[in-house]
């Protein structure tokens, strides 16, 4: 079995761009699975008529530990009332490398996450741009006619119940004020690359 940058690549779809543009087209959305911190399969139909905020995380850092604080934040306080789901994805692409080690010490010592959260799930490290990327950035980028990221935390996806992306906040602040209102709209991204 394979091991590419913290997931395993015989569990996970693989989806190219132009797959990805079909996917969105016939919500495939459901379809997707990543693997979590501890190793295991997660199938995103585990998220049928739930919401869901997706986001790649840094992995070292006090900024990367503040901003996880504010994710940590939007599953503590959104969550109970209207059970949205918070999906971070870990990504070292960005900055300094880090074990898988190092990684759970930074997330789980450092910031105070715990890996059976059940609002916050916390996935195993992965990539968000390039030809690596894993498939739930390809659709989500796709989906929001993103090219790439660039930087962790650059993208906070909102997923509404019915699979379909109904908004992407470029902070937590961001995400968390539109959700805590509930000011998101119905058809169109409240913030835009």
């Amino acid at each position: 079995m394979a091991v590419v940058e913290g997931y395993r690549t015989d569990e996970i779809e693989r989806i190219s761009v132009r797959e990805a543009a079909f996917h969105t087209k016939t919500n495939r959305f459901y379809a997707l699975r990543a693997v979590d911190m501890r190793g295991w399969t997660w199938p995103f139909d585990e998220l049928h008529h739930r919401k869901a905020v997706i986001v790649n995380i840094g992995v070292r850092g006090a900024k990367a530990a503040e901003e996880i604080a504010k994710i940590k934040r939007i599953s503590d306080e959104i969550a109970p009332i209207d059970g949205t789901q918070v999906i971070a994805f870990p990504s070292d692409e960005f900055g300094a490398p880090a074990t898988d080690d190092e990684l759970r010490a930074f997330l789980f010592d450092t910031c105070g996450l715990h890996p059976n959260d059940a609002s916050l799930k916390i996935m195993a490290k992965t990539r968000v741009d390039g030809p690596g990327a894993h498939p739930v950035f390809k659709l989500l980028k796709a989906m929001a006619n993103i090219q790439d990221l660039g930087r962790d935390f650059a993208a906070y996806f909102y997923v509404n119940r019915n699979s379909h992306l109904q908004g992407v906040a470029d902070s937590a602040d961001t995400m968390y004020a539109r959700l805590f209102s509930g000011n998101l709209p119905i058809a169109h991204p409240f913030f835009h690359f």
